[in-house]
């Protein structure tokens, strides 16, 4: 297969026929990825299997426990950093965390497509310092079991960490020779679950979902479908958190307001 967008006939078949066979083998339904960036991600793992049709890849994916891996690490591109965008974890604290934290009770968190654990374990710090005493509820989910391996270690690079409050990387991170580790008490409280947020279900009553970087993936019809789980998931006056390139259209009809972009508060 060519690294082209547009596919023959033929070519389209094939990847229909890809589509289904990796349904059956994983439970992903790629049809609800973007085509057009499915396409770009399958052809470099194409060209380097030596491999030039997707029947030919999917009988090797099938064969091949490695390569199944390297399929699902290329279909969930891992980049990610804690605080990644950290003017917008600023206004997670101060207009989201801090408010709900003086209610007095435990709060119910969830990190959807937390790929290496850059995004659960910033907000384990920001929950450890805005109610310490508190026993919060904080999942962290992602589709690929192998990078959930990697996020429950809690070890992060120096370029990982750069936009680490500096008081936070005092309290909360140990420099070790194969990097930064994350606090035996901030591990502790992060349950990690793999999940499937196009097919598996929801758990509900969450005052806080972090989805950063996520759903630009998926197809629109995709996207209004995960938006209205969330909106769903979410405890009235619950928050959803998205990536700086993402945006919700249709917030209004699924009963959200937004004090201010990529925060969305689900209204009672």
């Amino acid at each position: 297969m060519s690294h082209r967008l547009a596919l023959t006939p033929a070519e389209q078949a094939d990847f229909e026929e890809f589509k289904a066979r990796v349904r059956r083998r994983t439970g992903l339904d790629l049809s609800l990825y973007s085509e057009a960036q499915m396409h770009r991600r399958l052809a470099g793992l194409l060209e380097r299997a030596r491999v030039d049709s997707f029947a030919a890849y999917s009988q090797l994916i099938e064969s091949d426990p490695a390569e199944l891996s390297a399929f699902l690490d290329r279909l969930t591109i891992h980049v990610s950093a804690l605080f990644r965008n950290p003017e917008k974890w600023l206004e997670l604290r101060e207009q989201v965390l801090l408010p709900a934290a003086a209610l007095g009770r435990a709060l119910r968190v969830w990190s959807a497509g937390c790929s290496f654990g850059a995004e659960p374990f910033s907000l384990a710090m920001l929950l450890d310092d805005v109610a310490p005493r508190q026993r919060h509820y904080l999942l962290a989910t992602d589709v690929d079991p192998s990078i959930l391996d990697r996020a429950r270690r809690g070890v992060f690079s120096e370029q990982e960490i750069q936009s680490v409050p500096p008081r936070y990387r005092h309290s909360y991170l140990t420099p070790q020779p194969d990097g930064f580790h994350a606090a035996e008490r901030l591990r502790e409280r992060i349950t990690f679950r793999q999940h499937d947020l196009l097919r598996d279900p929801f758990e509900t009553g969450f005052d806080l979902i972090v989805c950063r970087n996520v759903v630009i993936y998926f197809t629109e019809e995709a996207k209004g479908a995960l938006f209205r789980r969330f909106a769903a998931s979410l405890r009235p006056g619950g928050h959803l958190f998205l990536g700086s390139t993402e945006r919700m259209p249709n917030a209004r009809e699924l009963g959200f307001s937004s004090p201010v972009p990529f925060l969305y508060r689900r209204e009672a």
